[in-house]
């Protein structure tokens, strides 16, 4: 797969994959035909804008270790499929914002959040996802889960602003910690409890980014 560095305001993408590493502080990023972006390297604080024209289908793989703001917003235009996965492990404290503005008819949009936090690490994320009027045949689902290893106090703020009545929209919000059974279980094989909790959090922020196993090499916990 090809790799990039991002270093510039604007990117056209047309029928690619490609692993990428953003270095700019705003970029916008426009979308024709079918592409695939991992995103595994950035290690700053962006402002990313991405744009769907018609008939596009993107699938954006994210993950991001200790970055304290992370700002997304989507522009989805008719007959799109967008799947994007953000993955984000924190020892410090991270504001997250993902806006998806939904233009036009035709479309299926999915946002899958996962978070872990360590240390003195904290999350708080805002997913809005606002829905058009005279708009038809949208699919929208917001999926935004925290895992806490910490006491710290994190936030999620799931907002869905519809206008039409032609739509289909669910969003799911959870913030927890280790299911003390699923330690249980991997102590009970061997582990100690340490390599069970690191199991169990890499697991969780692996689980929604859709990427081949290959691909999982490329993330540095």
């Amino acid at each position: 797969m090809n790799k990039i560095i991002m270093d510039k305001d604007y990117y056209h993408l047309n029928n690619e994959e490609l692993n990428i590493k953003i270095t700019k502080k705003n970029i916008t990023i426009e979308i024709d035909g079918k592409v695939i972006i991992n995103d595994f390297d950035t290690i700053e604080d962006t402002n990313i804008k991405l744009i769907l024209n018609d008939n596009s289908n993107l699938i954006y793989n994210k993950f991001n270790k200790d970055i304290s703001n992370i700002n997304v917003d989507i522009i989805v235009n008719n007959n799109t499929y967008l799947e994007f996965n953000e993955s984000l492990y924190e020892t410090i404290e991270s504001i997250c914002n993902i806006n998806t503005n939904i233009l036009g008819n035709d479309n299926k949009s999915i946002i899958n959040f996962y978070g872990v936090t360590n240390q003195k690490g904290s999350i708080n994320v805002k997913a809005t996802g606002d829905i058009n009027k005279n708009i038809t045949n949208n699919d929208m689902l917001e999926n935004i889960r925290i895992l806490s290893l910490n006491d710290t106090n994190n936030v999620i703020i799931p907002n869905l602003l519809v206008s039409s009545d032609e739509v289909n929209v669910n969003h799911n919000a959870t913030i927890s910690g280790i299911d003390n059974n699923y330690l249980f279980y991997l102590e009970s094989k061997g582990l100690n409890k340490e390599e069970a909790i690191n199991l169990i959090y890499k697991g969780f922020l692996i689980s929604k980014l859709n990427i081949k196993e290959e691909e999982k090499e490329n993330i540095k916990f």
